[in-house]
């Protein structure tokens, strides 16, 4: 389509540019107004200040009612659940121990702000035990994170 616009001023004096409108920057800064958010989000343990990051396709708040349910039932179905079932630690309650991190639809992308939150988290030794990772990517370490980690994890 640009070509053909492009083919019509040809002989003129009008030159045509082409500006994208749905850059990288606009996608990652996106803002969503929604009472039930669903993206990134972290549960803290109450008991040792670690977190679990994990991600949802659905509101956050059901996903956080599920890992209680897990150790409440004491179901190892979650990392979360497992750190406070082999701890015998505590979890709190949902406005106490759950934040939303990144705002996102379920798509490619979730998978990629996940692991970029779970390395944030890891480096700054803030990462539950089960959840830990091997390597960290250095391709994480150039984006800038200053807003995903809060200023007191």
């Amino acid at each position: 389509m640009i070509r053909s616009i492009t083919n019509l001023f040809k002989h003129t004096d009008l030159y045509i540019a082409f500006r994208a409108t749905n850059t990288l920057q606009q996608q990652l800064s996106k803002k969503q107004n929604n009472k039930n958010p669903s993206g990134i989000y972290k549960v803290k343990c109450n008991t040792c200040n670690e977190a679990y990051v994990g991600q949802s396709g659905r509101s956050i708040n059901i996903r956080h009612k599920e890992h209680i349910r897990y150790i409440r039932t004491n179901n190892p179905q979650s990392a979360y659940a497992m750190q406070i079932l082999q701890n015998r630690n505590e979890y709190g309650t949902i406005e106490n121990t759950l934040q939303l991190l990144k705002t996102c639809r379920k798509s490619t992308s979730v998978n990629c702000w996940e692991t970029l939150c779970i390395q944030i988290f890891h480096q700054h030794k803030i990462l539950i035990t089960e959840q830990q990772i091997g390597d960290l990517n250095p391709l994480y370490e150039l984006a800038n994170t200053t807003n995903i980690l809060p200023r007191n994890p």
